[in-house]
């Protein structure tokens, strides 16, 4: 079986989430948010993986970027 990973980028302004099952990516999901991205992230990723029917359970790897932003881009 190919892992699954959830990929977040919130370093910016803009940012990202996407699903991969091993080297492909199943989709990725811009995000703009000029307060921050705490107050949608969450959400955003449950669209996200009920789109693709994955749980949250059923992900391998967690992939962050590093950088600059708020909480949620540490």
């Amino acid at each position: 079986m190919t892992p699954r990973v959830l990929a977040i980028d919130t370093t910016g302004e803009y940012g990202s989430i996407a699903i991969l099952q091993g080297e492909t990516v199943m989709e990725e999901m811009p995000l703009h948010s000029t307060e921050g991205f705490g107050h949608i992230l969450f959400d955003q990723v449950g669209i996200l993986l009920r789109r693709h029917s994955w749980e949250i359970s059923s992900i391998d790897c967690f992939a962050a970027a590093s950088g600059p932003g708020s909480f949620t881009g540490v």
